[in-house]
């Protein structure tokens, strides 16, 4: 009886959660009976490409065809994407995310990778975590992206991880493409980088570095090791003083200051740091009292600082430095060399600015709201270090924003063209409102510089017509616009950027919905204007050791100190993208503090 009783209950319960099954399944078909349709891309009025226009079936919502949603496909797992992941609302759009690497990375903390204040653990979120909605709502691919078919808005894709399978390529399709791929170290050609360097980009980059390091420390210590030897081994040589270099040495050099007498008693004062800047001064972006202040802690610190130097080669064990006033050359021995020298450009970057007609620049050129030069419907975006958006963008100051407009008041005669005489008379009534055009003519404002104003048609004229059509008019406006000075690349920029595109998507979705009951004539002129990306720049950091930091605010307020160490803890716990990450990071500095950093070679 009791098994009799149990079966029946059993089929009860079966058979009233089939039935909210079946009824839940038809409420979601009656929904996705009438979804909107957001259009890929669409004119206004005037035929002027629009952002987004909003469009919807001619037949009543209950007659309407199942739809789907807008499909945005990430690449990247960067700031700037990840800031797009947690601010784009997946009740709006399907979400795909491309990445290489299946985590998100907190570089600003990656030089404390190195010696052990904090555990690389400590500093990734896995991406699969960061997907917005429900599980399953978005999807993740770990693959790289190889190239971009605008026409057909695909992306191919490889696996390029270890384990592949019998066909590691793929197409995904998108509607909206945001292009988030960062950007890798810039070695600019210098010989043996590569083979004799490390970088200090990724979290295998530092942990090489922390290994090595251990490797040199616990070599040293053995018997029969010259002091020579020994301080040879323990030369380590940075190679950049921007922020990224100047943070590995302030670590370093706590680590031999804290750690060391502990741990390597009789290697303390063999471990030498000899940090090689380009430029006038380190942290030479900052204010020049933060430069100031950083170069005098070093001096008391021990740390040599080589400016004007430009390195012209690495070899095993030495490197070849120039003094760049004196052109004089001289070896630096180092048993580590950190390579950490601004940043270059992806091939798959390369590659989508040759395929959309950019130049060969360091970045992706793109417009006030982030939307990459070259695609006419506007359905590529780009963002963070991969992405040259000008800092006066949102002020109108870009010359190719107004190329049609200018062209038509150039081509005076109406043939259609512009010749160097039209050109003259453009350039003198825009070199005040336009400087950058002063990159053009080598500084003339005005038409005193016939040949050189001959020179620029020479040199745009790809048809040797004479003239400048109206692609080659345009072509001299976006070398023009290169010179414009351009927003930093640094994680408070991407991190913005992020933000602010998945709030423009989330409005135009949004404005969409409300003009879904509109009338056809409202219908089609339904048009999204986005906002112009607008930098709010909060402020720089910059540890430099032994508990004391520098920062930069807006407003030409700089302070620097023990108190500014503090204040820069406190940031950057906040700027962890998860409360796993701020708990395993806090952790990490309690451990430092209390129990010293680990030496560990693993």
């Amino acid at each position: 009886c009791l098994a009799l009783s149990l079966g029946r209950m059993c089929a009860a319960q079966f058979l009233r959660q089939h039935a909210r099954r079946a009824a839940f399944g038809a409420a979601a078909a009656a929904l996705s009976g009438s979804a909107l349709l957001l259009s890929g891309s669409g004119t206004d009025g005037g035929g002027k490409q629009s952002f987004f226009t909003s469009s919807i079936l001619g037949t009543a919502a209950s007659e309407a065809p199942p739809t789907r949603k807008e499909r945005i496909l990430v690449l990247g797992s960067g700031w700037g994407a990840v800031a797009l992941l947690k601010t784009i609302d997946p009740n709006l759009y399907d979400v795909s995310v491309v990445s290489p690497r299946n985590y998100f990375l907190n570089t600003p903390l990656l030089p404390g990778v190195t010696v052990g204040t904090v555990e690389a653990r400590s500093l990734i979120e896995p991406v699969r975590r960061l997907l917005p909605g429900a599980p399953g709502q978005a999807e993740f691919f770990e693959a790289a992206a190889v190239s971009v078919d605008t026409a057909s808005r695909t992306v191919t894709c490889r696996d390029v991880s270890g384990i592949t399978a019998a066909n590691p390529e793929f197409t995904v399709p998108y509607d909206r493409l945001v292009v988030a791929v960062g950007a890798p170290c810039n070695t600019f050609g210098t010989p043996g980088v590569y083979e004799h360097a490390t970088f200090l980009k990724e979290v295998e980059d530092a942990l090489s570095i922390r290994r090595k390091l251990a490797d040199l420390l616990e070599t040293a210590s053995l018997p029969g090791v010259s002091d020579a030897e020994a301080r040879r081994m323990l030369s380590v040589l940075v190679v950049g003083g921007g922020p990224t270099g100047v943070e590995f040495a302030a670590e370093l050099h706590d680590f031999l200051k804290d750690d060391m007498p502990r741990l390597y008693p009789k290697l303390g004062d063999k471990l030498s740091i000899t940090v090689v800047q380009s430029a006038d001064h380190i942290l030479n972006t900052y204010d020049a009292r933060i430069s100031q202040y950083a170069e005098k802690k070093f001096a008391r610190d021990g740390i040599n600082v080589l400016t004007n130097r430009r390195v012209m080669e690495v070899r095993a064990g030495e490197a070849a430095v120039m003094d760049k006033k004196t052109e004089t050359k001289q070896t630096i021995h180092f048993g580590v060399c950190v390579w950490s020298t601004g940043l270059g450009t992806y091939p798959f970057v390369k590659s989508l600015q040759a395929a959309l007609g950019q130049p060969a620049r360091r970045a992706l050129a793109v417009d006030k709201c982030l939307r990459v030069r070259g695609v006419q419907d506007g359905s590529v975006y780009a963002l963070g270090d991969c992405a040259d958006i000008k800092s006066k963008a949102a002020a109108g100051a870009e010359l190719l924003d107004h190329a049609k407009e200018l062209f038509k008041q150039a081509d005076t005669d109406g043939s259609g063209s512009v010749d160097a005489a039209e050109l003259s008379t453009i350039i003198a009534r825009l070199h005040t409102t336009y400087p950058q055009l002063q990159a053009l003519t080598g500084g003339r404002s005005s038409g005193h510089g016939e040949s050189k104003l001959q020179g620029i048609v020479d040199k745009f004229d790809h048809d040797k017509s004479g003239a400048l059509s109206e692609h080659e008019f345009a072509t001299a406006l976006a070398q023009a616009d290169a010179m414009l000075s351009s927003h930093p690349a640094t994680a408070q920029v991407a991190n913005q950027q992020g933000e602010y595109l998945g709030k423009q998507l989330n409005a135009a979705a949004n404005a969409a919905k409300k003009t879904a009951n509109a009338n056809a004539a409202a219908k089609t002129a339904a048009v999204f204007e986005p906002e112009p990306f607008k930098y709010v720049h909060m402020g720089s950091f910059a540890a430099l050791g032994s508990e004391q930091a520098s920062l930069e605010l807006p407003g030409d307020y700089v302070m620097s100190g023990v108190g500014t160490m503090m204040l820069w803890y406190g940031v950057y716990f906040s700027n962890q993208v998860s409360w796993r990450n701020k708990f395993l990071v806090v952790g990490d500095w309690f451990k430092k503090s209390v129990w010293g950093r680990d030496s560990s070679r693993v």
